[in-house]
């Protein structure tokens, strides 16, 4: 189903054990993942085309919100010399029981901005710190439970 973006969510777990001790980031406005995946040229002589296989998924991103003192998280990430867990949620009124999420480790990088037009703004960059789970898994996984079950 498609929804609004409002009720998305960005959570930030430092110790990179995820789940229950994973917290939201405050005054986080937007967030945007990308889950390319490298493609390898394997063109050969006589072929009618470039060829093409899949290589290493390459996941990153960005994350945009606003300073705020209450919540250095962000901030704190960036400097950090081990990656967090972080999950991104598009919508946490979505999935049941709990909301879809891409989730993973992932090293942070921040900056900050501040115009005199404008409230100051918090940015980051996301860089995949090993293997992320996104929803379809989580989706084709309970999929396949309901059928063993029935």
């Amino acid at each position: 189903m498609i929804r609004a973006g409002r009720n998305g969510e960005v959570k930030w777990d430092p110790t990179g054990a995820g789940g229950v001790t994973a917290v939201a980031l405050l005054s986080i406005k937007a967030w945007q993942l990308s889950m390319k995946v490298d493609k390898i040229n394997v063109t050969c002589f006589q072929d009618q085309n470039k060829v093409y296989v899949p290589g290493m998924a390459d996941i990153s991103g960005s994350l945009t919100g606003f300073w705020n003192s209450e919540d250095m998280a962000l901030v704190t990430a960036a400097r950090a010399t081990v990656p967090g867990f972080l999950e991104l949620i598009p919508d946490t009124t979505d999935g049941t029981p709990t909301p879809f999420a891409f989730t993973g480790k992932a090293y942070l990088d921040a900056e900050i901005n501040t115009d005199v037009e404008g409230a100051p703004e918090l940015t980051g960059q996301i860089l995949a710190a090993g293997p992320w789970t996104v929803p379809v898994e989580t989706v084709l996984a309970a999929r396949d439970e309901e059928r063993r079950a029935a």
